[in-house]
């Protein structure tokens, strides 16, 4: 009995781990995108970029279908792309490096969920398209792009130059039955928003740079470790009134103290820059030294360009100064201000708050500046005076400003009440400005409906803010507004 009881309990163990086996194997091939793009990017390591797009959502945001002429045709193909895919859904992408010289990735994949194979076969065909049939994948090559059905996926690939698509969407569709993402790459991908992307700088620093192919075994070690499991998360949204794009550096504190950032520095920049009523401003904080010391260990040549098209004389004095040279000469603390009448008629007037902070040799900075403004500017005390623009310098840095002098503070905008302590920051205040007076290009003139745009930058990512004077309307659908009755402007124009 007891034998018959082992044997039994035997055989239903047996039983249940061939079924969990199988059941895995089949459903690695009946993923959702989402799952399929983990599995993806997980085993494909030349994946350097990946993310999801809420198509519809912005879409909808936009009011598609306000639109005269739009709603007609695309609200037509929407319908009946819909009968077939779930366009309701995000649809994922993976980008493959190496990247070309104008940024092109080495393949593009997008994935999205079928709704109803029939319907979306159906669809295929009447765009005149002829499906071949490879075991149980659907598939269809058209110049660069290839896509491929296979029960509720959808693989799109496109791949510049001359390729096999029926193996690329063979390996595709391998690639969503593996292992899935873990940790931060899985973190990204189940992130919401209505665009998101993840960056895996191991993955970029290793297909994008074969500069790093010639770093000493010890410096290749530490830059591995110090960027294994790195990631950039960046999620866009566009919500009434506003648009936000957030980045977060995923980074370990390890990696974050090699770099430049150099944050909490309160008001001590802006302090620097004057009295007034600013309707733009940049400021910088940067640790040079830091900047410097990491291109010099990992990326030497990218030093050099930065310096390859400066005069001679300059050359010769930043080699005269040995290693980290910028740091000598700068302190890494920059910042303009725009103020003065934004609203006047002729555009705005020039009239600006500037200051560039010296390093410890900074003092040759300022002999080469005597020796040029000597010339051509007069002198009062401490300042050169040249037409309206005013300079002066000491141990500090170098002071330029130009237009009506201002004492006191700087009056910033609330939504700029920050501006100077990141590692960079910028404001500009389209409320105080006279768009109308500027001679922009017609597809620039959309700053017309904007109150202001922020970009803040530290160790830990960034923030930009664009923000529309209107807060109770998408801002995606008045940017849709405003082209619309652009174009429609002209049409009108050319009817008369």
């Amino acid at each position: 009995m007891k034998k018959y009881n082992k044997s039994l309990i035997i055989s239903i163990f047996t039983f249940c781990g061939i079924l969990f086996i199988s059941s895995c194997s089949s459903d690695s091939k009946e993923r959702d995108a989402a799952e399929a793009a983990s599995a993806m990017i997980e085993g494909n390591e030349k994946i350097v970029a990946f993310g999801h797009i809420s198509a519809m959502n912005i879409l909808n945001n936009a009011d598609y279908k306000s639109i005269p002429k739009v709603n007609t045709i695309l609200g037509s193909v929407l319908g009946n792309w819909k009968k077939g895919l779930e366009i309701d859904k995000p649809i994922y992408y993976a980008l493959e490096a190496p990247f070309g010289h104008d940024a092109t990735p080495e393949t593009v994949y997008a994935l999205i969920n079928i709704k109803d194979q029939d319907s979306l076969a159906s669809i295929i065909s009447e765009m005149g398209y002829a499906l071949d049939k490879d075991g149980d994948i659907s598939y269809h090559q058209e110049d660069d792009v290839t896509f491929g059905i296979r029960n509720k996926l959808l693989i799109i690939i496109s791949k510049p130059g001359d390729y096999d698509g029926k193996a690329e969407i063979k390996e595709a569709f391998t690639l969503t039955e593996g292992d899935l993402s873990e940790d931060i790459a899985e973190e990204i991908i189940e992130e919401k928003g209505d665009i998101v992307s993840g960056i895996d700088i191991a993955r970029l620093l290793a297909t994008s740079n074969t500069e790093l192919t010639n770093l000493s075994t010890e410096k290749k070690e530490h830059l591995d470790a110090l960027v294994e499991n790195a990631y950039i998360k960046t999620v866009a949204n566009f919500t009434n009134g506003m648009a936000t794009v957030e980045s977060t550096n995923l980074f370990s504190d390890d990696l974050k103290d090699e770099l430049f950032f150099k944050d909490k520095n309160g008001s001590t920049l802006v302090s620097k820059l004057g009295g007034g009523d600013p309707w733009m401003g940049i400021a910088m904080n940067l640790d040079l030294r830091k900047g410097e010391s990491f291109l010099d260990d990992y990326l030497p040549t990218a030093q050099k360009r930065l310096t390859e098209d400066f005069p001679g004389e300059a050359k010769f004095a930043l080699m005269a100064l040995g290693e980290n040279p910028f740091s000598k000469l700068f302190s890494g603390h920059a910042g303009i201000v725009f103020k003065g009448d934004a609203r006047s008629a002729m555009g705005m007037e020039l009239e600006y708050t500037s200051f560039l902070g010296l390093g410890p040799k900074g003092d040759i900075l300022q002999k080469i500046m005597d020796d040029q403004f000597s010339v051509f500017g007069e002198k009062k005390g401490d300042t050169y005076i040249m037409g309206d623009v005013r300079i002066k310098s000491n141990k500090e840095g170098i002071f330029t400003s130009s237009g009506k002098a201002s004492g006191g503070k700087l009056k910033l905008p609330p939504y700029a009440k920050n501006f100077g302590e990141d590692s960079f920051s910028l404001f500009i205040a389209f409320e105080k400005m006279d768009i109308a007076s500027l001679d922009l290009e017609d597809e620039a003139k959309v700053v017309e409906i904007l109150q202001y745009v922020t970009i803040n930058a530290n160790r830990d990512g960034s923030t930009i803010v664009i923000a529309a004077k209107n807060k109770k309307t998408n801002i995606l659908k008045q940017i849709t507004d405003f082209y619309a009755k652009q174009i429609m402007g002209k049409i009108d124009g050319m009817s008369v």
